[in-house]
């Protein structure tokens, strides 16, 4: 039975830019280079990312992680914002106190605390209703969180909200195998997620139709009245693909298919005329003969290419899997 490598992370943006990000202009040039996250990275497996739409510079992290419980790996929680001197850089901290964007998120530590427990917690993944998808006009702050764990021995997607009901599987998506990383489009039309229901891990379709202007809501997603389930043959293969990231028309995964630089490396495609592109290797520049892990791809309205931060157990860091963050590609 394959196993999905543990730590995640999300990203939650939204604040006021820092000194020197003009968010009227396209701030800072391609970042070329590959930035170890060292502010939030420790001896343990720092692993993986995941974004709501950012429209500011602050932000917030969440990752699985040993450092607390020792044993098994747990969400993890750290306020963070962008900063823009000589390059790019993430940085661990508050800008702003009572910030709208911290207001809108307030509650996201306490959803961790209830997903947590004497099992892996794997792929977290924050939504705001209001932010993260097309709402049209409806300005509720509700706040949910999809992750997967293995409390069933097995991994399964899983959700949590504010209030008093447990955290609660979303049967529709989940196998007797393992299940994991769901990703979901602004309409809330596609879902996407990966699972070794058929011997290796392939990526997956969910796609539920919606009414022009439907109200997105929680059981929308959760327990869907029809949906369509297909695996995406032109993203799958004979190899292991998983860990898939939608932003807009891009996708980005991780695979071990032959051809790369080793290990599991970083794809991505594009979906264009109805269908997605021939996966694209990232290159020597990002992949490297250890393993990359979870790329996500930020929703950053003034840079003018795809900023991605990802995962990997390559030499220099400090121990484990690392965080790391770097430039994907030109968006014009």
């Amino acid at each position: 039975m394959h196993k999905l490598l543990p730590v995640i992370i999300v990203f939650l943006l939204f604040g006021c830019w820092p000194p020197g990000m003009d968010p009227d202009k396209k701030d800072g040039k391609f970042l070329s280079e590959v930035v170890n996250l060292e502010e939030f990275n420790s001896e343990y497996d720092d692993y993986n990312s995941s974004l709501p739409s950012n429209r500011r510079g602050e932000t917030h992290l969440i990752f699985s992680s040993k450092r607390d419980r020792k044993d098994v790996f747990n969400l993890v929680y750290f306020p963070a914002f962008f900063e823009y001197d000589k390059r790019l850089e993430l940085k661990r901290g508050a800008e702003r106190a009572g910030s709208d964007y911290e207001q809108l998120y307030v509650n996201t530590g306490y959803l961790i605390s209830k997903v947590n427990g004497n099992f892996n917690v794997f792929g977290p993944t924050v939504t705001s209703l209001s932010h993260d998808f097309v709402s049209y006009g409806n300005y509720k702050r509700d706040l949910w969180l999809f992750y997967a764990d293995d409390a069933s021995s097995d991994l399964d997607i899983r959700y949590a909200k504010a209030g008093p009901s447990d955290p609660a599987p979303i049967n529709y998506l989940n196998s007797p195998a393992n299940d994991a990383y769901p990703t979901f489009s602004k309409l809330g039309d596609k879902i996407y997620f990966c699972s070794d229901r058929a011997g290796n891990f392939d990526i997956y379709e969910v796609t539920i139709p919606r009414a022009e202007k439907e109200e997105i809501t929680l059981e929308s997603l959760v327990n869907p009245a029809k949906y369509e389930l297909k695996k995406v043959e032109e993203l799958s293969g004979a190899y292991n693909d998983k860990c898939p990231y939608l932003r807009d028309n891009m996708m980005v995964f991780i695979s071990d298919r032959p051809g790369g630089q080793g290990g599991e490396d970083i794809y991505y495609s594009e979906f264009v005329d109805g269908k997605w592109s021939a996966p694209v290797n990232a290159g020597p520049r990002i992949n490297t003969a250890f393993n990359e892990y979870r790329p996500i791809l930020p929703d950053l309205s003034n840079f003018n290419y795809r900023l991605m931060i990802y995962s990997s157990n390559r030499p220099g860091g400090k121990g484990g899997y690392d965080l790391y963050m770097t430039g994907l590609k030109l968006l014009y």
